[in-house]
């Protein structure tokens, strides 16, 4: 299916974005109408099956939007990302759940995979009730997921890969947001905690995030759950770096360090740093755009990736973030005294870049998990 006008919107609607980063930032949340006018392009119905009206688009049209976003501003950015990582869900649960939590598939949803709450089972569902952190994008959404820890006589539910981990659909109506956003990058994205107390879900909005057998057959519901979703994250990162590097040459060009009389753009080291940048962000960029396509390829021919193509994957989105956050690092140093002021959008590429970092799915572990199957070695997670 083709995409390209939700590119060509996402493209037209940049400079609003732009507008509006310092206003974001100091909400600590994502305007209503900012997110109705992304939701407009058809962006969030991305990951959607087409059997309930979603685009269903390739992963590299994915990410590509993501990245797109970002270019604009890291927090609407991470909300777009956040909206179809978590849409993607709707291919992994009965149509009849599916239809009932996005009627409208280009509406953007909340959710939480770690399993911080408990399901006990009840007649026709299961019983909720936990508190999650870390709920991007819930002010403006209608619907939220969150992963939680099957309970049977008050202990977990045991199985062969450890704990039973269910995942359930909830009414954001139902839970209560605790204003808990208050951070240091990323600001816009109200990224709140909520709690749920006894909430009913019936068994049609309950799926397993880490479980395929119950997952859509068409291919983009059988990429790797927790890889794909990296995937989409870093795209956050390439995207702030690329924009970085775009504003420091702008800047380069007029602004003159203390005690010279060259501009920036005729400094060498400026030149010599931006080159090297410039060849990072697109070596970064590349590894993780062809990585995906070759795991693309391999579920489209109707295989399952190999460990090694998932040890890659991991391996490109932590390269990915780690590279974005040094670029923005770099753009914001080589631009001098005036971007530590909250006025410059090179201190807030910065700090968003960094907060990408600290995301589970590119922590410095992956490192680790990547190379033991490099060498031959078997993760030491079930599931990576």
């Amino acid at each position: 299916m083709d995409t390209s006008d939700i590119l060509q919107s996402i493209q037209n609607l940049l400079p609003a974005i732009r507008a509006r980063r310092e206003e974001i930032e100091q909400a600590r949340r994502m305007p209503r109408d900012l997110i109705d006018e992304l939701r407009k392009t058809g962006m969030f119905s991305m990951t959607v099956p087409r059997a309930i009206g979603g685009k269903e688009a390739k992963p590299a049209e994915i990410m590509r939007a993501i990245e797109t976003v970002a270019t604009g501003d890291g927090s609407t950015g991470w909300c777009a990302m956040i909206a179809n990582g978590n849409n993607i869900a709707a291919g992994y649960m009965s149509e009849a759940g599916a239809k009932e939590v996005l009627p409208d598939p280009a509406a953007p949803s909340a959710g939480i995979a770690a399993p911080a709450g408990k399901a006990v089972r009840a007649d026709g569902g299961v019983r909720v009730s936990g508190r999650w952190p870390f709920a991007s994008g819930i002010t403006h959404c209608d619907w939220v997921w969150a992963g939680c820890l099957a309970m049977e006589n008050g202990r977990p539910r045991m199985t062969a890969m450890g704990p039973e981990i269910v995942h359930v659909w909830l009414p954001v109506r139902e839970v209560e947001i605790h204003d808990t956003w208050h951070v240091s990058g990323l600001c816009g994205t109200g990224s709140n905690d909520f709690t749920a107390t006894d909430v009913f879900v019936p068994e049609r909005r309950i799926f397993k995030l880490l479980d395929p057998t119950g997952h859509r057959p068409e291919p983009l519901y059988q990429m790797p759950p927790l890889g794909f979703f990296a995937y989409q994250v870093v795209c956050v990162s390439l995207g702030i770096a690329r924009s970085a590097l775009d504003d420091l040459a702008e800047i380069a060009q007029t602004k003159k360090p203390t005690l010279y009389n060259d501009v920036l753009a005729d400094k060498a080291v400026v030149q010599v740093e931006l080159a090297r940048a410039e060849a990072a962000l697109r070596g970064a960029h590349s590894f993780l755009y062809d990585t995906v396509e070759d795991i693309w390829q391999t579920v489209c021919a109707g295989r399952a990736p190999t460990k090694r193509q998932i040890a890659l994957g991991r391996a490109a989105a932590t390269h990915a973030a780690e590279t974005g956050a040094a670029i923005t690092r770099t753009a914001n140093t080589l631009a001098g005294g005036s971007s530590i002021y909250s006025s410059s959008s090179l201190q807030r590429h910065a700090r968003d870049a960094e907060a990408v970092m600290h995301h589970f799915t590119v922590a410095p572990h992956t490192w680790e998990e990547a190379g033991r199957v490099f060498l031959g070695r078997e993760p030491s997670v079930p599931v990576f």
